[in-house]
């Protein structure tokens, strides 16, 4: 005696799988640009003096100089100034501002927000 399991739609199935992991990893990519960009967008709202931070604008370069990056799996949004770490986190002679941290900080529930939506649009 004998027992036969035949199992149907495993192809179909996996082409299911296929597509939704594409979506994911294009809605994930979609969600970290635009986080990105809002993040730079409050980076130079706060430089400008647009926040709760000192401005920080005399020439416009540090201003200017912000951009942002987005990896595989997370996005960064920096300053290639060399002064731009000094502005962030002080010196000896004047506190920090800390444009990049405090925008973080007052913004995490809107860069998750910004996320969330994408991954919910899948």
């Amino acid at each position: 005696m004998s027992i036969s399991v035949s199992v149907s739609g495993i192809k179909n199935a996996l082409n299911f799988l296929d597509k939704k992991e594409s979506n994911v990893v294009s809605k994930s990519k979609e969600g970290l640009t635009k986080a990105a960009i809002f993040l730079q967008g409050e980076v130079k709202s706060s430089i400008a003096g647009q926040r709760s931070e000192h401005v920080s604008v005399d020439t416009g370069r540090f201003l200017n100089s912000v951009d942002f990056a987005v990896g595989k799996e997370d996005a960064m949004v920096f300053s290639s100034l060399d002064y731009a770490k000094f502005l962030e986190w002080g010196t000896s002679k004047f506190t920090g501002r800390r444009h990049f941290n405090n925008s973080k900080d007052r913004n995490r529930g809107k860069v998750k927000d910004i996320m969330q939506a994408e991954i919910d649009s899948i």
